[in-house]
Protein backbone atom coordinates (compact mmCIF):
# COMPACT_ATOMS: atom_id res chain seq x y z
CA UNK A 1 0.00 0.00 0.00
CA UNK A 2 2.82 2.38 0.83
CA UNK A 3 4.44 1.94 -2.57
CA UNK A 4 1.08 2.19 -4.34
CA UNK A 5 0.40 5.56 -2.70
CA UNK A 6 3.76 6.97 -3.80
CA UNK A 7 5.58 6.72 -0.49
CA UNK A 8 9.35 6.34 -0.39
CA UNK A 9 10.70 4.52 2.62
CA UNK A 10 13.57 2.59 4.16
CA UNK A 11 13.50 -0.65 6.10
CA UNK A 12 13.71 1.34 9.34
CA UNK A 13 10.77 3.55 8.31
CA UNK A 14 8.72 0.45 7.50
CA UNK A 15 9.73 -1.33 10.71
CA UNK A 16 8.88 1.68 12.87
CA UNK A 17 5.48 2.08 11.22
CA UNK A 18 4.41 -1.56 10.91
CA UNK A 19 6.45 -3.44 13.56
CA UNK A 20 7.46 -5.85 10.78
CA UNK A 21 10.94 -7.03 9.82
CA UNK A 22 9.66 -8.55 6.56
CA UNK A 23 10.08 -5.66 4.12
CA UNK A 24 12.70 -7.43 1.99
CA UNK A 25 10.39 -10.43 1.57
CA UNK A 26 7.52 -8.20 0.43
CA UNK A 27 9.77 -6.26 -1.96
CA UNK A 28 11.12 -9.52 -3.41
CA UNK A 29 7.61 -10.89 -4.03
CA UNK A 30 6.37 -7.69 -5.61
CA UNK A 31 9.41 -7.50 -7.88
CA UNK A 32 9.84 -11.12 -8.87
CA UNK A 33 6.41 -12.71 -8.56
CA UNK A 34 4.28 -9.75 -9.61
CA UNK A 35 6.72 -7.82 -11.82
CA UNK A 36 6.45 -4.50 -9.99
CA UNK A 37 9.25 -2.09 -11.00
CA UNK A 38 10.36 -1.11 -7.49
CA UNK A 39 13.45 1.08 -7.40
CA UNK A 40 16.04 1.10 -4.63
CA UNK A 41 17.91 4.34 -4.05
CA UNK A 42 21.12 3.73 -2.12
CA UNK A 43 21.70 6.17 0.73
CA UNK A 44 24.30 6.52 3.49
CA UNK A 45 24.19 8.08 6.93
CA UNK A 46 26.66 8.29 9.81
CA UNK A 47 26.28 5.76 12.60
CA UNK A 48 26.56 6.50 16.30
CA UNK A 49 29.34 3.94 16.86
CA UNK A 50 32.80 5.17 17.93
CA UNK A 51 34.45 4.38 14.56
CA UNK A 52 32.44 7.10 12.83
CA UNK A 53 31.48 4.89 9.91
CA UNK A 54 28.59 5.40 7.50
CA UNK A 55 25.81 2.85 7.10
CA UNK A 56 24.51 2.20 3.59
CA UNK A 57 20.83 1.37 3.14
CA UNK A 58 18.13 1.44 0.49
CA UNK A 59 15.09 3.64 0.06
CA UNK A 60 12.30 1.88 -1.88
CA UNK A 61 9.95 3.60 -4.29
CA UNK A 62 8.01 3.34 -7.51
CA UNK A 63 8.75 6.20 -9.90
CA UNK A 64 5.71 8.51 -10.33
CA UNK A 65 5.26 7.81 -14.05
CA UNK A 66 5.40 4.05 -13.45
CA UNK A 67 2.97 4.39 -10.55
CA UNK A 68 0.53 6.27 -12.81
CA UNK A 69 0.74 3.41 -15.31
CA UNK A 70 0.09 0.83 -12.56
CA UNK A 71 -2.93 2.83 -11.40
CA UNK A 72 -4.33 2.86 -14.94
CA UNK A 73 -3.71 -0.87 -15.43
CA UNK A 74 -4.98 -2.04 -12.04
CA UNK A 75 -7.68 0.58 -11.56
CA UNK A 76 -10.24 -0.24 -8.90
CA UNK A 77 -8.32 -3.34 -7.74
CA UNK A 78 -5.43 -1.15 -6.61
CA UNK A 79 -7.70 1.50 -5.09
CA UNK A 80 -9.67 -1.17 -3.25
CA UNK A 81 -6.47 -2.68 -1.89
CA UNK A 82 -5.22 0.70 -0.65
CA UNK A 83 -8.52 1.39 1.10
CA UNK A 84 -8.59 -2.08 2.67
CA UNK A 85 -5.11 -1.63 4.13
CA UNK A 86 -5.98 1.83 5.41
CA UNK A 87 -9.12 0.48 7.11
CA UNK A 88 -7.16 -2.40 8.62
CA UNK A 89 -4.40 -0.15 9.93
CA UNK A 90 -6.98 2.26 11.31
CA UNK A 91 -8.65 -0.54 13.24
CA UNK A 92 -11.72 -0.56 11.01
CA UNK A 93 -11.26 -3.96 9.34
CA UNK A 94 -14.49 -5.02 7.66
Amino acid sequence: MRLATGQRFTHRDFQNETASYRLSGYIEQLRNRHGWPIETLEEAAPTSDPTGRNATYGRYLIEPDVLAMLRRELGERLTGFIHAVQRFEGGGLT
